[in-house]
């Protein structure tokens, strides 16, 4: 059975500037899934890549087994804990249905900004943390936060997908310079660390979205990842558990898929389509990072 699928760069490349023409290899990640489970086996045979309709020469095919470190960052300022309850009982849930083994780590922005809760595999430690996410009066630093989280996951040692969970609001102000902001997206982008973010936008203190909604919106989308806004701190109960859902089919697509590396053509575009035709039966699923 074929199938195929298609990626598209475009956007990413218009946004970060990069000359991929200058690149004369070229590296794809791709897994397969059927009945929600992966599909092992691929070979180099199995696969062809194209740029732009035109058809490349696999020069490797390999799998890959990297594990998923999620950070979740809490805006703990008045906006999402008024009340407190349904942010606890969202990140409990969150982490309960986030699947075993996965490493997460969470911090809080507001206030002191600080680790509530250092990277672990031990559910049973993130849960316990959650009692020491009090409210405070001060505003969550939304950017810097990020791009803390950003830069723990390119410090990286070893070979890892990241995942960030932004909890953020809009209230109080937001700055950041533009080489800053290009620094965060080179960095999501490059390293494949797929960024959600819930954001509470018109709670207490509100500035009405501003930079923090356009932020949200960008990095989600360049990275594939989720944006969602609320209203009230009570839908967080109900939210975190369907982002862990999601995130949970994610691990479990990008813990089994292959890497290829292919000869890109001649005079290749600076902006061009992606695909790959996989003869193989199942759910094909594309990216550029390993962030499926």
């Amino acid at each position: 059975m074929r199938q195929w699928a298609l990626v598209t760069i475009v956007a990413a490349v218009a946004v970060l500037g990069t000359a991929l023409s200058a690149q004369k290899q070229g590296q794809l990640f791709v897994s397969i899934t059927a009945d929600g489970k992966a599909v092992e086996g691929l070979t180099a045979a199995d696969v062809t890549i194209t740029e732009d309709g035109t058809e490349c020469k696999t020069l490797k095919l390999e799998p890959v087994n990297w594990p998923t470190k999620v950070q979740v960052l809490v805006d703990n300022g008045r906006s999402n804990t008024n009340p407190v309850n349904p942010l606890r009982d969202g990140l409990k849930e969150f982490f309960t249905l986030i699947p075993d083994g996965t490493e997460m780590s969470m911090y809080v922005t507001a206030g002191t900004p600080r680790a509530i809760v250092k990277p672990t595999t031990d559910k049973q430690k993130l849960i316990d943390g959650i009692a020491l996410v009090s409210p405070d009066g001060g505003a969550g630093m939304f950017f810097d936060s990020l791009s803390e989280a950003a830069e723990r996951v390119a410090k990286e040692k070893t070979p890892s997908f990241g995942i960030i969970v932004s909890v953020g609001s809009d209230f109080g102000a937001m700055r950041m310079l533009d080489r800053e902001y290009q620094k965060l997206q080179q960095t999501v982008f490059e390293k494949g660390v797929t960024t959600n973010v819930i954001l509470n936008v018109g709670g207490q203190g509100s500035t009405t979205g501003g930079n923090q909604v356009d932020l949200a919106v960008n990095i989600t989308k360049l990275t594939g990842g989720r944006y969602e806004n609320i209203n009230s701190a009570n839908r967080l109960a109900t939210l975190l558990p369907e982002f862990a859902r999601q995130i949970g089919e994610q691990i479990a697509r990008q813990s089994h898929q292959y890497r290829i590396t292919y000869e890109r053509p001649g005079k290749a575009n600076e902006r061009p389509s992606i695909g790959a035709v996989v003869r193989h039966a199942g759910d094909v699923h594309l990216s550029l990072h390993g962030n499926q």
